[in-house]
């Protein structure tokens, strides 16, 4: 007996059962403008969040005599307009986490930033 003959309707019925088993690869709706609003304000605080909790992030916000639970306990009191132009502002910033283009002025800016429109609220 020929192996092929065996193995080509195997074949093909695992390839049939498998592309009706196999879920929809694409999905579209209409979504509404507060789940819509609601997603950029999640990654905005996640930005914000990633940005806060970097070592050297922390280190600076030490030397400012400001503790790393204020800091984040003040961040989630941001809205949304604040939390996006945070999140712009952190952005910004040069990739890698190369801070040696940035002086501590800039560096202690977003932060303040951040800390004064929590006050200012």
């Amino acid at each position: 007996m020929n192996p092929n003959t065996f193995l080509k309707p195997l074949l093909a019925a695992l390839l049939s059962l498998g592309i009706a088993v196999a879920p929809t690869a694409a999905r579209a709706e209409m979504i509404t403008t507060d789940q819509s609003t609601q997603t950029e304000t999640a990654r905005n605080k996640a930005t914000i969040d990633g940005f806060i909790t970097r070592a050297d992030v922390q280190s600076k916000v030490q030397e400012l005599g400001l503790g790393a639970i204020i800091a984040a306990q003040r961040i989630a009191l941001l809205n949304d307009a604040e939390a996006r132009e945070l999140a712009q502002k952190i952005n910004a910033l040069p990739a890698g986490g190369n801070f040696s283009s940035l002086t501590n002025n800039d560096i202690i800016i977003i932060l303040l930033a951040a800390i004064l429109l929590v006050l200012v609220l």
